[in-house]
């Protein structure tokens, strides 16, 4: 009993030797917008810092339903996935320089988990069964079900890594490692988009040789390749590449990147309803002549 008085007693004196000042330095370590937000300059940091950021909410539109896409769920849930990442790190960041939201390699993860466990065969009876949230049908509520809880697992494992202080162990990454990684992931997105590129339907594929596996159903069924798609997938890249190419080299001429990823988009689809209105309209000029000629 002796002891454990003894042991209490030190734990008591030791929470009694917490001071106010050793808090505030507990919330400053945790919580840095609690250091950055009373000595931002509003009145010179204000206007641009909400010019980039409204650029940048702009361009993340367009990115956020891609990866949405890319993950196998409902594009709606890419804007989502866009909007509160941000505002947390915001909180809770450390650093300015860090890009948050969503991303191309997470999303192909994702992905993987959720064609597995909710495949797309269960679409036939689930299509047209409406679960009354957000307009969506059981079947992509099942799906973002899943790439919830792969991101909340993910979320729990980053908190672990913090918790026991791991971000140390990135100096044994070395820079040919991180390199290869950034390669192997960007080869894999574009291989994972050669579907929609080529405007092929071709089932999802997943394993250790799923990359050759895509490029050989690709070759094997080249004759199913839509021209249009194509066309428009070459055309796309060299706009996206031409301009991205432009304001690099005049970054500095120019107070404004052009948003050309949220402008293709809209052009697009400005194309596609115009195209659509002249469609209709011949359609129904060459409908309103067959009649007058049936009925001479």
């Amino acid at each position: 009993m002796t002891g454990a008085k003894r042991k209490r007693s030190t734990v008591w004196r030791k929470v009694q030797a917490v001071r106010f000042e050793d808090i505030k330095a507990w919330c400053m370590r945790r919580l840095p917008v609690l250091e950055w937000v009373p000595v931002y300059n509003w009145k010179e940091n204000l206007v641009p810092d909400t010019i980039s950021g409204m650029m940048l909410a702009i361009q993340q539109v367009t990115q956020g339903l891609a990866f949405a896409v890319l993950s196998s769920v409902h594009p709606v849930f890419g804007l989502y996935g866009s909007f509160f990442p941000v505002i947390i790190y915001a909180i809770f960041g450390m650093g300015r320089h860090v890009a948050t939201g969503t991303f191309a390699l997470t999303s192909l993860i994702s992905a993987n988990a959720v064609e597995r466990l909710v495949p797309s065969v269960t679409t036939n009876f689930t299509a047209n069964n409406n679960s009354g949230i957000l307009g969506l049908s059981e079947f992509e509520m099942q799906r973002i079900g899943v790439a919830a809880a792969v991101s909340f697992l993910g979320g729990i494992i980053q908190v672990v890594m913090f918790v026991l202080q791991l971000g140390s162990a990135t100096f044994l990454l070395t820079e040919p490692v991180i390199s290869a990684m950034t390669t192997g992931a960007a080869t894999h997105v574009v291989t994972s988009q050669v579907k929609y590129l080529l405007g092929m339907k071709m089932p999802y594929m997943s394993g250790p040789l799923a990359f050759f596996h895509i490029y050989a159903y690709v070759f094997e069924n080249i004759r199913s390749v839509q021209l249009e798609a194509l066309l428009l997938s070459l055309l796309s890249i060299v706009v996206l590449v031409l301009v991205k190419e432009l304001n690099e080299k005049f970054h500095r001429n120019i107070k404004v990147v052009l948003p050309i990823d949220l402008l293709l988009v809209i052009m697009l689809l400005l194309s596609v309803i115009l195209l659509t209105c002249f469609l209709s309209t011949v359609f129904n000029f060459l409908l309103t002549q067959l009649k007058l000629a049936v009925a001479l």
